[in-house]
């Protein structure tokens, strides 16, 4: 699947964690269930990025018993707090809901925080066992790595999720030599995109929007794809290449976020005239007195939640206006319908027809496509003795396996949830 990122590496008398996130969409109820090994064995979690599909379940593993330490970059553990606080507040009401125990509060985020420490890239720390850590840049999202372990010679990397060379505010993957094993994502492994100009073609939604006064509601993710989009549009009307009309960022937690990228990337600026965040509640219901044409940034990035499906159910009957979908939509997801072209929706048990337009632009996407994640396999292919696809649908890993067996000719792989597999390492 795609989220739930959480692998094992069991080095003979030390035991580590790569990332430890929540499962989101189908199969979120499991995210309940114990976890497959027992967290107080667990010496080092090692921390990918900060996505709750790679985090959200940190201060469960605390909960249960996690007395170790976690690894990640400075930017990575700068990210974390906010984002599992808002991940809380988002399981508290799935545990209500469904009538389950309190996933984790306040105490287990704060008792995972004291965990935490972060390195820099290619600084290289020493872990139980003999082992070598050193974290690479993946080009994802702020703070994104690569985990390289390494002993007597031999290592093991896991990518994390790969960043897709889109942003304008990251620079591209690092390259990986020598690696023995690859523990790569697949997210997109069967998805090419086509090559385009994203800044025209998001010019070109606005654009097409305002022209026909109707309100461009845009969910994202609030980490990394809100920043690359506050930046685009701010440098599109400094430009005058589309009109001046007011931008909401409907996110306290995009806020939060924002003020981080801020102070880890001072050369970008995030603010302009049109921008406003927006504070409470009572404000995000008043965004839509404020006459359209405008432009709403809200999370949840896949409509599963947060402040976004409040003005979907104004916005989609509305044949003036535009929903504009920039990243992955998991399967079971409010996102995932609207692409698959859902004609109605239900939100807060109203049935709520879908008459605005809905665009899909992945060229802001912080995945790689098919061609990409293969190009990434074929430079780690002359050192790489197995090349395990993880994160991915079940289509997506087995399409990408194949072209990585029948076009670079090394043995690769798609472990299912819950496989065991023996290394020389």
């Amino acid at each position: 699947m795609v989220t739930g990122s959480n692998f094992l590496l069991d080095t003979g008398s030390g035991k580590l964690l790569i990332d430890c996130g929540l499962m989101q969409g189908m199969g979120e109820e499991k995210n309940w269930e114990p976890f497959a090994y027992n967290p107080a064995d667990i010496s080092h979690l090692i921390v990918t990025h900060a996505h709750v599909d790679h985090i959200g379940r940190i201060p469960r593993l605390v909960k249960k018993g996690f007395k170790g330490k976690i690894v990640s970059t400075k930017a990575t553990m700068a990210l974390a707090e906010p984002l599992l606080e808002d991940a809380m507040e988002i399981m508290g009401y799935a545990a209500e809901k469904g009538g389950r125990e309190e996933f984790y509060n306040k105490a287990d985020i704060a008792a995972a925080m004291r965990l935490w420490s972060g390195i820099g890239y290619n600084e290289k720390v020493e872990l139980p066992d003999g082992v070598v850590l050193e974290l690479l840049d993946a080009g994802h999202i702020l703070g994104s790595a690569m985990a390289r372990l390494s002993r007597k010679g031999r290592s093991i990397v896991f990518t994390g999720d790969l960043g897709g060379g889109n942003s304008p505010l990251l620079p591209p993957t690092q390259e990986v030599a020598g690696a023995t094993y690859v523990v790569m994502e697949g997210t997109y492994g069967d998805k090419m995109r086509q090559d385009s100009n994203r800044r025209e073609e998001l010019e070109n939604v606005i654009e097409d929007t305002a022209a026909r006064g109707g309100t461009l509601l845009i969910p994202a993710f609030s980490t990394e794809r809100t920043q690359d989009l506050m930046y685009e549009i701010r440098n599109l009307m400094v430009e005058k290449r589309i009109p001046s009309i007011p931008v909401f960022v409907d996110s306290p937690l995009a806020q939060k976020i924002t003020a981080i990228f801020s102070e880890y990337l001072p050369e970008f600026d995030f603010q302009f005239p049109e921008l406003r965040f927006v504070e409470g509640v009572d404000a995000s219901r008043k965004v839509h007195e404020t006459p359209s044409p405008k432009i709403i940034l809200a999370g949840s990035g896949m409509s599963s939640g947060g402040r976004v499906v409040g003005h979907e159910r104004v916005v989609l009957p509305d044949p003036k206006s535009t929903l504009l979908i920039v990243g992955y939509q998991a399967a079971g997801t409010l996102g995932r319908r609207l692409i698959e072209g859902a004609k109605t929706l239900k939100i807060y048990k109203e049935t709520v027809p879908v008459r605005a337009k809905v665009v899909a632009l992945y060229g802001y996407s912080a995945h790689r496509d098919s061609e990409s994640l293969l190009e990434f396999a074929n430079h780690v292919a002359e050192s790489a003795e197995e090349i395990f696809v993880v994160h991915a649908e079940p289509a997506a890993s087995a399409f990408l396996v194949q072209r990585i067996r029948d076009y670079l000719g090394v043995k690769a792989t798609a472990p299912e949830a819950g496989g065991k597999v023996t290394l020389k390492f």
